[in-house]
């Protein structure tokens, strides 16, 4: 017949149906049997709850022992002055604080500066002034003591506000020759009475703090006017860094300390540099085989668990086959199963991982280093490791003709 048009019918289903399709069969092989479910999420679970947990665990015992290296001075470098060809000093320039603050890999900055000469300490007028206690006057500005990282045990430290006032702060030792015990005594220096303001715990990393009696920049020269200028000549910078190599460190610091290139002095305990940076990378690498590990057997748990399913569902396998499904619908079907498992599971896992890590943190009194953007890249993992694994449990599955699997059931 003419003017009669035929319109030719799709040749198959929409791709969203046929995705509906195998989502619904994954989810009825997966729920059919709620014990078998169970067994083989359970095997995921504690896989990634493994890997969640034992890295979170390796991850606060490595912050842990990192800050320990941390407040050992494994990243606090000394900027002084250096010397010319005579051995005389080469005074830092007083833009060397600003100029080392601005490199990317510096952190914090504190300043030292040059201490009055002959400065006498006492406890009160009564001692005898030929008695020496062998401490130190040190002159800081505001914020040194932060850089060094050292812990005022008692009250507290001198900033901005109080620099310009007779206080002081005692390092540990300083504190027992005087025979300060709190806040709130007074010692003398040079004559001139200082109330104690707070007083400092042991510095493993700066201990010529422990001996000595710290004062503000501003006050030390209110009190000393004829050597006003001499105190305010920089004696040393103590700079907080980033991780690094430590060779680096002190190029790009001494660079920056003196823009002209004259001679500077740059210490840094390069020993305990190096050991942090080879305990960090030890543990990462211990970190990611731990996981590897967890990740691989729960990997097997789902392979083992996914072959008694295919052995125990031939009849299902044959109907299906012998009502025209094909060896690749059959293969998608139980590896979706076994990703959908793995999903269950995983998201189980990562729950009961972090809890554990944060559990374990809580009672060592270590700090919780569990990183939150892993977990979405654990149970990820997770999902792709029992698809994986379903791979050959499901190609076994597909290879079996409608007569065996039903000739078996």
């Amino acid at each position: 017949m003419t003017g009669i048009t035929r319109t030719a019918r799709p040749s198959g289903r929409p791709l969203a149906a046929r995705f509906a399709d195998l989502m619904h069969a994954a989810w009825i092989g997966a729920t059919g049997r709620m014990s078998r479910t169970v067994l083989a999420a359970l095997g995921i679970a504690l896989g990634v709850a493994a890997y969640v947990a034992l890295s979170g665990i390796a991850a606060s015992n490595q912050a842990a022992l990192l800050a320990r290296l941390d407040a050992l001075g494994a990243n606090l470098q000394v900027v002084s002055e250096g010397r010319d060809a005579a051995q005389q000093p080469i005074p830092l320039p007083e833009y060397a604080p600003e100029t080392i603050a601005r490199q990317p890999q510096v952190e914090r900055v504190g300043v030292f500066d040059t201490a009055p000469e002959s400065a006498r300490i006492f406890k009160n007028e009564f001692v005898p002034k030929s008695n020496g206690n062998a401490l130190a006057l040190t002159v800081m500005r505001p914020g040194a003591l932060d850089a060094v990282g050292a812990r005022v045990a008692q009250g507290h430290g001198i900033d901005e506000n109080n620099q310009h006032l007779p206080m002081a702060v005692l390092g540990s030792e300083a504190a027992y020759r005087l025979g300060v015990t709190e806040v709130g005594d007074r010692v003398l220096i040079d004559d001139a009475w200082y109330g104690v303001v707070g007083i400092l715990a042991p510095v493993p990393q700066a201990q010529n703090l422990d001996s000595s009696v710290i004062v503000g920049s501003a006050q030390a020269k209110a009190s000393h006017p004829d050597q006003a200028e001499a105190i305010g000549r920089i004696s040393a910078i103590y700079v907080r860094t980033r991780p690094g190599n430590a060779e680096t460190l002190r190029r790009m610091l001494a660079h920056a300390a003196n823009l002209t290139g004259a001679n500077v002095s740059v210490n840094a305990s390069a020993d305990l540099s190096e050991a942090r940076n080879t305990t960090d990378d030890s543990l990462n690498t211990l970190g990611l085989m731990i996981g590897a590990i967890a990740l691989v057997v729960g990997g097997m748990s789902i392979a083992n668990m996914m072959i008694v399913t295919v052995m125990e569902r031939r009849g299902e396998i044959g109907l299906r086959r012998a009502l025209g499904a094909t060896p690749g619908a059959i293969r998608m079907q139980f590896v979706t199963e076994a990703a959908m498992l793995s999903a269950f599971g995983g998201l189980a896992g990562v729950t009961l991982g972090a809890g554990a890590a944060f559990g374990f943190a809580i009672w060592a009194g270590q700090p919780a280093a569990l990183e939150w953007g892993t977990l979405p890249a654990a149970w990820v993992a997770a999902v792709l490791v029992g698809a994986l694994a379903g791979i050959y449990p499901a190609s076994r599955a597909a290879r079996l003709t409608p007569t065996e699997a039903l000739r078996g059931e």
